[in-house]
């Protein structure tokens, strides 16, 4: 394969150990089509500040593989218009960077769709290969998504280890869990559903548990919550969709129980090293972008994951796909039938 051309690899977020990840394995391979790949630092900041890139090679990745958190850095309200988006069109030009490959969520979804024709006027081609959103609406079968279940689900184990064994005043505790994903009901229903599937939470059956969800885009009665948990005698979980309008404060407020609380989500809550089945799903990811990549490296686009009967297909779509399917405000997650069912189960209704 000739290589030609010079890309550069940003992020947008927090870039947590998964996103890390996804940008060190993407630039080893991207290096074998183009002659050289570098890393930006500080997301979208470093389209236009030369001072904030690296120049990929192995022994970065061996300095960067093992270290924790947002060791790239993160930037956030960088808005490519104006004066900046001139400004970074006339570097990237001057370093004979032809692609722009981004990592990031709803943000850097609509960033990408607003900059885009500037940049394509220019001759630069912007690549969303790695959707790591857990927020907006649709995200589609993203890193972010499946990993905030995973996270979400590990979060909650650990704090109903000690406390739902633990009694007060003789009752049971309640252990409330906000599951973060900014108005996304669907990563509370994924928790639920792997919780019911294995038949238990922590090392407790779920027999012996009261359980019950508050979403966010579903209509929940507070007190009739709040009757059943005062009138319960078992151990009690309650998980809260983020966004959701009855609040962890306001079950305090109303329960006589002891309430302990606890905020689980994406690996930013937790800052924890990618687990094996993350490296699984970022294998698979990045060898079918690296090959989505190399067939169509004169083009603009994002890639997509979907799963349909077992079976997973990468494709490419338009560089707005995810822009559109992730607007600024006021949308609603779309959820599917059973995990909506599912949700409807467990509330208090």
């Amino acid at each position: 394969m000739k290589r030609q051309g010079k890309a550069i690899v940003i992020h947008g977020g927090g870039l947590v150990d998964c996103s890390k990840q996804c940008i060190l394995m993407l630039a080893a391979q991207l290096i074998q089509i183009y002659e050289k790949i570098f890393i930006g630092y500080y997301s979208y900041e470093a389209l236009y500040t030369r001072e904030f890139w690296v120049e990929y090679n192995h022994r970065l990745e061996t300095t960067l593989a093992n270290a924790r958190g947002t060791c790239f850095g993160t930037c956030r309200e960088i808005f490519m218009k104006g004066q900046r988006l001139q400004k970074a069109i006339e570097l990237l030009k001057q370093e004979g960077i032809t692609t722009i490959i981004v990592l990031g969520g709803d943000g850097s979804s609509r960033q990408n769709s607003e900059m885009y024709e500037a940049f394509k006027a220019a001759g630069i081609n912007i690549i969303f290969a790695i959707p790591l959103t857990i927020d907006g609406i649709n995200g589609g079968d993203s890193i972010g998504i499946e990993q905030a279940t995973r996270e979400s689900v590990r979060q909650i184990e650990n704090m109903a280890a000690t406390s739902l064994e633990t009694r007060d005043n003789e009752q049971f505790g309640v252990l409330c869990a906000e599951i973060q994903g900014r108005n996304r009901d669907d990563i509370t229903a994924k928790v639920l559903q792997h919780f019911v599937e294995t038949g238990k939470v922590a090392d407790r059956n779920l027999e012996d548990l009261d359980i019950y969800v508050v979403p966010t885009n579903l209509a929940t009665e507070p007190q009739k919550l709040y009757d059943a948990i005062n009138a319960s005698k078992k151990r009690t979980a309650v998980f809260f969709s983020e966004g959701s309008k009855t609040k962890i404060a306001d079950l305090k407020a109303n329960t006589k129980r002891k309430v302990r609380t606890v905020i689980v989500g994406h690996q930013s809550q937790s800052n924890n090293q990618t687990n094996g089945n993350d490296l699984y799903l970022i294998c698979e990811w990045v060898q079918n972008a690296f090959n989505l990549i190399k067939d169509n490296q004169f083009d603009s686009f994002c890639i997509r994951r979907t799963t349909s009967n077992g079976v997973v297909k990468y494709e490419c779509k338009d560089i707005h796909y995810y822009a559109r399917l992730n607007p600024y405000e006021g949308q609603v997650a779309e959820i599917s039938e059973e995990l909506e069912n599912l949700l409807k189960a467990y509330m208090a209704n």
